[in-house]
C-alpha cells in the first residue's frame, strides 16, 4: 500500500527586498541565504522510511499520535495519552487503591482516555460545551465497564504501544538519549 502524502504550502519563499531579515543576534545573520543553505560534510543524516517519517511529523506538529486498529473485526482509532489524561486516570485509580484490581482501573482509565473512536463512533458524546472533560471521561468509564478484559487488554496495550514507537524513533534519529 503507497501512500502519498502532500507537501505543506507555506506560501511564497520571503526575499530580503520584502522586508523580511533575520535578528542580527539570529545565527548565520550575517551569512547571505546561499552561505546559510550549506551542510557541513561531515554531518551524519538519518535515513527515515515513510511510515517513520509521518510518525514523527505527526507527533511534532500535532503533538498527538493516532492509530486505527483492529480489534476482533471492530475498528478502533487510538491516540497517546495527554498530560490531562494522565492526571485524570491516576484520581479514578486512586478510588481503587489498595484492592485487587487497581490494574484493571488503570486499563480501563488508559482507554477511556485513549479511544477515540470503536466503528467510526465515540463510545460517548457530550452533549453541551458545558460538559468538562471529567465529565466526558468518567461517562466513557462507564461505557467501557460493559467491555470484556480480553478487549481492553488488547486496546489498552495498543495504546501504551504509541509512546513507545515514538520513543524508538526519536533514539534512533539521536533526538532522546538510551
Amino acid at each position: 500500500m503507497s501512500m502519498t502524502f502532500p507537501e505543506p504550502n507555506y506560501g511564497p519563499v520571503p526575499t530580503m527586498e520584502s522586508g523580511f531579515v533575520p535578528p542580527e543576534d539570529f545565527p548565520f545573520a550575517d551569512q547571505s541565504p546561499e552561505d546559510a543553505a550549506e551542510v557541513p560534510e561531515s554531518e551524519e543524516v538519518t535515513e527515515l522510511s515513510l511510515e517513520e517519517r509521518l510518525l514523527f511529523s505527526q507527533l511534532l506538529t500535532v503533538g498527538q499520535r493516532t492509530k486505527t486498529i483492529d480489534v476482533m473485526g471492530h475498528t478502533v482509532v487510538i491516540q497517546s495519552l495527554r498530560v490531562s489524561d494522565e492526571l485524570r486516570i491516576g484520581l479514578y485509580c486512586k478510588a481503587h487503591e489498595g484492592s485487587e484490581m487497581k490494574h484493571r482501573a488503570f486499563q480501563l482509565g488508559v482507554c477511556a482516555a485513549g479511544i477515540k473512536t470503536v466503528d467510526g463512533k465515540p463510545l460517548y458524546q457530550a452533549f453541551s460545551m458545558n460538559e468538562t472533560d471529567d465529565e466526558v471521561f468518567d461517562k466513557t468509564v462507564a461505557a467501557l465497564s460493559a467491555y470484556y478484559p480480553v478487549v481492553l487488554t488488547r486496546i489498552y496495550r495498543e495504546i501504551m504501544a504509541l509512546d513507545q514507537e515514538f520513543v524508538e524513533l526519536a533514539t534512533k534519529l539521536g533526538k532522546l538519549s538510551g
